[in-house]
């Protein structure tokens, strides 16, 4: 069965009013980004759609039916708000990430975030550089400003700013419905690549890993999911 790695959706969004609204945010409503272990230098948010609407809170939550509401951040930006519009699809979280330059977002893997689990994640480059390096599975893929993509986070993945720029990235979180499938299968994006599906074969130490990042999560449904992968590993050991 092939799934798709990553594709870039038929869409281009005007990157100056994207900067000049993010630009007229305060910098101190930056927010450090919760998974610490996950990078070094500085990576931020400032959540557009939060649970709750909460102005303080870029946490993604992995319950199934959590309530993402607008912040008055994004109440204050027109533009953004005409962006998240396009998408004719329930939006979940919604946030502005900011890697300083010289950081880097070690490699890791997003359980079940993938179209083909009913869940995409899709970044809009807001300000970014020839020397940011964005690896999925591997593979460095080059996002320009205002372009629109689909990458398969379920792969492993890896960011380091190489640059003197603070790359900053629209990220939205969406629920796959019949206008995503007609987007995603249309002919109109021209850039796709499908590989095949090795879900449900990860190493022993990726397993492991995943364990870790569940536990940290400390949810009902993370702490399911690290229940299952430790009687996966339990079995394979037996």
């Amino acid at each position: 069965m092939q799934i798709i790695k990553y594709l870039k959706l038929p869409f281009l969004f005007d990157a100056g009013l994207l900067q000049q609204e993010v630009n007229a945010l305060s910098a101190s409503q930056w927010l450090p980004h919760y998974q610490v272990k996950h990078y070094e230098g500085t990576w931020t948010a400032i959540p557009l759609r939060s649970i709750g609407g909460k102005a303080d809170d870029v946490i993604i939550s992995p319950a199934d039916n959590p309530q993402y509401l607008d912040t008055i951040f994004l109440e204050s930006c027109p533009y953004l708000q005409k962006v998240l519009q396009t998408f004719q699809c329930p939006l979940q979280a919604v946030r502005l990430l900011k890697l300083n330059a010289g950081s880097s977002i070690k490699e890791h893997r997003d359980a079940e975030l993938n179209f083909e689990s009913g869940e995409i994640r899709l970044h809009i480059p807001v300000l970014t550089d020839p020397g940011v390096e964005f690896i999925l599975d591997k593979e460095r893929l080059t996002l320009q400003e205002g372009e629109c993509w689909y990458m398969n986070f379920n792969l492993p993945h890896a960011i380091n700013n190489n640059s003197s720029v603070n790359r900053v990235h629209l990220v939205i979180d969406a629920l796959v419905n019949d206008w995503v499938k007609e987007i995603f299968e249309g002919p109109d994006c021209k850039i796709k690549k499908e590989i095949e599906n090795t879900s449900g074969r990860y190493d022993t130490a990726t397993k492991k890993q995943m364990i870790i990042q569940f536990r940290e999560m400390n949810t009902e449904l993370s702490n399911k999911l690290a229940d299952e992968l430790e009687k996966e590993l339990s079995i394979t050991c037996s």
